[in-house]
């Protein structure tokens, strides 16, 4: 299974924007997901904050090493998500 990281911060409005993009993809998909989700505040590591602090919100499919940075839309976000 893929893992996908959700780097994301407190009181980040465009991180709240992929917040309902990720509900929005788990209701069209009935709950059912094939990869791990794992959401990292970036404040709690300080080479996290460093690399990702004017970047956020930033997906990151550990598994392929591939990061998606904002701005994305929904077709982009889903089309980026593993679909398998």
């Amino acid at each position: 299974m893929q893992k996908i990281i959700f780097f994301t911060t407190f009181g980040c409005h465009l991180c709240e924007k992929v917040e309902q993009m990720f509900s929005q993809y788990f209701h069209e998909n009935n709950g059912a997901i094939n990869f791990e989700l794992v959401v990292c505040d970036i404040i709690d590591d300080e080479g996290n904050l460093e690399k990702y602090r004017t970047k956020i919100p930033v997906l990151k499919n550990e598994n392929l090493d591939q990061e998606i940075e904002w701005p994305f839309d929904y077709f982009e976000f889903k089309s980026w998500l593993p679909t398998n």
